[in-house]
């Protein structure tokens, strides 16, 4: 007797999936990113509720600064620690990266690499002190900063949900968060007007920005600012540049803001837009 049931496909890794197969490129990570989005996703880190008024988040954001600037921010360390172990074993058994990440795996066991002052580094952008740590345990410091950066998204994502109502209405005319204070991963035209939204992906956060600006430096000189396509995705992906400072930006159209998991997926399949910029002598580094 044949079983007719079928295999249930997580929506997220489907869609991973769907886009692995169009994109070559995503091949060999395509098991990594299969393993850990849904991990993501599911984490619980136990935040604590951070308590802000509108006052205050109107006079942080007049100020330039992003909501979670200078707060102090609770969360669960073991549970972070858990999920930052899950992440780790997930990029050792994916063949990707597997040496590196069972030097890691091991100091985190071992309790040699404390997980929560890495991920107290993480919530002040403190890569410095990442680093240092990584260096003194010879470990991989981009895996450990990469892993530790994913480890404290679900807080993030917490903390965002909470507090993006308080900043409807504040002009935010930034390439940086309003709530986190990461780069923006990229820019979605969203609506039928394909109005311009700049997320972040660290927190999912969504907020405008005006359509003819460099995100990088500012510059509104439709002269110096140009497109770089694919012909195949013109319509749906493409690359803003500046010549004034060489920066780029991702773009897509989304008619619906993509959910925070899903940016992820979105930086992923966009991943041949970097390289065409890069190519060209663009860089992303956010100074505005």
């Amino acid at each position: 007797m044949m079983d007719n049931q079928m295999e249930t496909v997580d929506p997220l890794v489907q869609r991973f999936r769907s886009l692995s197969h169009d994109s070559p490129d995503l091949s060999e990570i395509a098991p990594i990113y299969e393993a850990i989005l849904p991990l993501l996703r599911d984490a619980d880190l136990h935040v604590t509720p951070v308590f802000m008024t509108s006052e205050q988040a109107h006079a942080k954001m007049a100020k330039g600064l992003p909501l979670l600037y200078d707060l102090h921010l609770e969360f669960d360390y073991e549970a972070a620690r858990e999920l930052m172990l899950l992440l780790v074993r997930a990029v050792e058994q994916s063949g990707e990266n597997n040496q590196k990440a069972r030097q890691i795996r091991s100091a985190l066991e071992e309790h040699r690499l404390d997980a929560g002052n890495l991920l107290a580094y993480t919530a002040t952008g403190d890569r410095n002190a990442v680093n240092s740590r990584a260096h003194h345990l010879n470990l991989n410091a981009d895996l450990v900063w990469t892993l530790a950066q994913n480890a404290f998204k679900p807080a993030l994502r917490v903390w965002c949900r909470q507090l993006a109502h308080l900043a409807e209405g504040i002009p935010w005319q930034k390439g940086s968060c309003y709530v986190c204070g990461a780069a923006a991963t990229l820019a979605e035209l969203q609506g039928n007007n394909l109005v311009k939204h700049l997320r972040c992906s660290q927190c999912g956060a969504d907020w405008r920005f005006p359509r003819l600006q460099c995100v990088h430096c500012g510059n509104e000189d439709h002269l110096t600012l140009k497109h770089l396509y694919t012909e195949s995705h013109l319509k749906t992906m493409r690359v803003e540049v500046c010549d004034k400072c060489h920066g780029y930006l991702k773009v897509i159209t989304s008619f619906a803001p993509a959910s925070a998991e899903m940016l992820t997926v979105e930086d992923l399949a966009t991943l041949h837009l970097n390289s065409i910029a890069k190519a060209r002598g663009y860089e992303y580094g956010v100074v505005l």
